[in-house]
């Protein structure tokens, strides 16, 4: 469902003639009836709760029914009206008890045949639903001019034609269009096609689509909902104590029931903690116009100090050994190892140049920039090396699990810590983003020196994983991967908590507003 248009449907108007986009209705006062989360841990946590597709249809018909029981009118003509006013509940009662008329006639309901009588006590005649029946002798489609249909369809509108051009219709309306709000075929006619008719009309499967795409407006109308946007995901998260005002304060990452975390308020595919929205989508602004440079494939590849040979990163750790002349260096920063170690405070803070009058401002910015940019990268290709690297060893695992003492559970700890260290990459390539947006300063100094505690326990793990493993150590081995991840993950809650204290209380000074 992420993967939606965001102008799926027609614009919906108000009675007064104002539009009603719903994109930004600051003032929307009309909350759905959603079950309160159960949030967990510390306070600074975002509480949310996960909805399947099936949770969100219940939230859509308890909506629809809480309409239908008060107005007298059928759902499907109660959906319509509630997509016209956005999916307001409060809005369309009030408007609909100062005229009914003048509401439905807005949302391009037809009038009924019979005017004698008073709207209010016959809605049900308005929501005349009609099924195909056999063409009459004299007629002659509007849209193809078959005079020998298969099969006729009427809308309640009265207006017909044959079932093969409303097929299509519809169809085309909802797989090419992506719209759920669509008006009847007819010249002038602004009645909009309803969902049984719908049913009747088109495959199962474009039904469903359909159903999808309501669905989808109520969620865009509500803005304490949002779909997960990991691709093929059904769900939808529930996130009540997250606000477009609170987005400089705090970084809303939720998870939904499938397990995918995401940022609840920029509606990034990523635990983006600990940078703030606004300051994310300036860093990825500017990694994309970056992405195609010659600077980008520096970031991806090495020469040898010593030899000046190319090299490939082929592993998570940052330790390299050239296959040309046997020289170690560290990846990020290419000093010696033997000077170097694990060490990862030489080389995880910007240090500012010297003054140089030859070097232009342009060129220092650049410099900085591509300093964190690497590091960001860096640790985008370790999680992905050390799954792979992960994945092989297991094969091992197995084997040895067969024909040794070793439980399932007990084989399963390199899992655990690959686990671990990708949560963390994902938080430390968003924390050089977040340390390139901040100014100079103690706070700075700080922040820097916790993510260098981070940094070196993620590289010790991670050189752990890299051990070969035999028979004979894996007990040793698994023993001390097992204290190494509790260590690392331990250090990167310190990470997360320190940085989230800092934005409720305001102590980050950023080098460009973040308002």
């Amino acid at each position: 469902m992420s993967e939606y248009s965001d102008d799926a449907g027609s614009d919906y108007y108000d009675s007064d003639g104002s539009v009603i986009d719903g994109t930004n209705d600051s003032d929307y006062d009309d909350e759905p009836m959603i079950p309160q989360s159960k949030g967990k841990g510390t306070s600074r946590e975002v509480e949310s709760k996960s909805l399947s597709a099936e949770q969100l249809q219940e939230l859509v018909d308890i909506d629809i029914g809480r309409v239908a029981s008060i107005t007298g009118l059928e759902t499907p003509i109660v959906s319509i009206l509630l997509r016209h006013f956005n999916w307001n509940y409060d809005r369309l009662m009030d408007r609909f008890l100062e005229s009914a008329d003048r509401v439905l006639q807005d949302a391009g309901e037809p009038a009924p045949a019979d005017d004698s009588m008073d709207v209010t006590p016959r809605p049900t005649k308005r929501a005349r639903l009609e099924s195909p029946f056999p063409p009459p002798s004299d007629f002659l489609c509007p849209v193809c001019c078959d005079d020998a249909p298969p099969a006729v369809f009427r809308m309640r509108c009265n207006h017909s034609f044959c079932k093969p051009c409303w097929q299509e219709y519809v169809t085309s309306k909802i797989k090419d269009e992506g719209q759920c709000t669509f008006v009847c075929m007819h010249d002038d006619c602004k009645a909009i096609i309803d969902g049984p008719s719908i049913a009747k009309l088109v495959e199962p499967s474009v039904n469903e689509r359909y159903e999808e795409l309501v669905r989808q407006s109520y969620v865009q109308a509500h803005p304490q909902l949002r779909f997960c946007p990991h691709p093929g995901c059904p769900q939808t998260v529930c996130c009540t104590s997250a606000n477009r005002s609170s987005l400089t304060t705090v970084v809303p990452t939720v998870k939904c029931a499938s397990g995918h975390a995401f940022c609840f308020g920029c509606g990034l595919d990523s635990d983006h903690r600990p940078i703030i929205c606004k300051l994310v989508k300036s860093w990825l602004k500017n990694a994309r116009e970056d992405a195609g440079t010659s600077q980008w494939i520096k970031a991806n590849t090495r020469t040898c100090p010593k030899c000046e040979n190319n090299i490939e990163k082929n592993g998570g750790c940052n330790r390299i050994l050239c296959r040309h002349c046997n020289y170690q260096f560290c990846w990020l920063c290419m000093k010696n190892w033997d000077v170097h170690g694990y060490n990862n405070a030489i080389c995880n803070v910007w240090k500012e140049p010297e003054p140089d009058e030859m070097k232009t401002t342009a060129k220092q910015n650049l410099d900085k920039w591509l300093f964190y940019f690497d590091r960001f990268n860096n640790h985008e290709i370790s999680a992905r090396l050390d799954e792979e690297l992960c994945a092989r060893t297991q094969e091992k695992m197995v084997e040895w699990q067969k024909t040794s003492k070793m439980s399932w559970i007990e084989s399963t700890f390199m899992h655990d810590a690959v686990d671990e260290l990708t949560r963390c990459r994902v938080n430390l390539k968003w924390s050089y983003a977040m340390a390139y947006f901040l100014a100079p300063g103690n706070d700075k100094e700080i922040f820097e020196a916790i993510q260098a505690d981070l940094e070196k326990a993620v590289e010790d793990l991670s050189q752990l994983l890299e051990e070969p493993v035999e028979a004979d150590s894996v007990k040793s081995l698994r023993q001390r991967m097992l204290d190494k991840t509790v260590y690392v993950r331990g250090r990167h809650e310190i990470l997360l908590q320190d940085t989230a204290e800092g934005l409720e209380q305001g102590r980050w000074n950023w080098i460009e507003p973040a308002e």
